[in-house]
């Protein structure tokens, strides 16, 4: 699937296959980065989520973890792995209510390419951690 068809049938509720498994959507949500630059990020209804960047051609599978990680010296580690800085912005999206909600994030990055993301919603005060893997095209299909 290209990533196109991927934000059109998420966009429509519709299942797509992830790997093996089925990413039902349950939440879709067009986020607005400082560079007014749109991604998508999508809910599944078991908890993953996919963050879409039409413009760089990439999506990511997404996990929250319930562990709370620090950077040190531009390094996070998570289950013996080194992750290096990679990328610092923020965002916008809208709320349920229709509410702006502001949003900073780091990545962080392991040699084998696996991504740490922290994000902070800065309306809620809260902070959330997720542990990610970049998917390709040939790892997604219609359901």
């Amino acid at each position: 699937m290209t990533i196109s068809e991927v934000v059109e049938a998420l966009q429509n509720d519709q299942a797509i296959v992830v790997g093996d498994t089925t990413f039902q959507p349950r939440g879709f949500d067009a986020v607005r980065l400082e560079t007014n630059e749109t991604i998508y990020w999508a809910v599944a209804k078991s908890g993953n989520w996919l963050s879409i960047d039409p413009e760089a051609d990439e999506i990511i599978m997404f996990e929250d973890i319930d562990e709370e990680l620090e950077p040190e010296d531009d390094t996070v580690v998570y289950g013996g792995q080194d992750y290096e800085f990679s990328y610092e912005g923020s965002a916008t999206m809208k709320s349920e209510d229709g509410e702006d909600i502001t949003l900073t994030f780091q990545e962080f990055e392991s040699s084998t390419g696996d991504l740490i993301r922290l994000t902070d919603n800065e309306n809620a005060g809260e902070k959330k951690v997720s542990v990610g893997s970049k998917l390709t095209e040939d790892e997604l299909q219609m359901a």
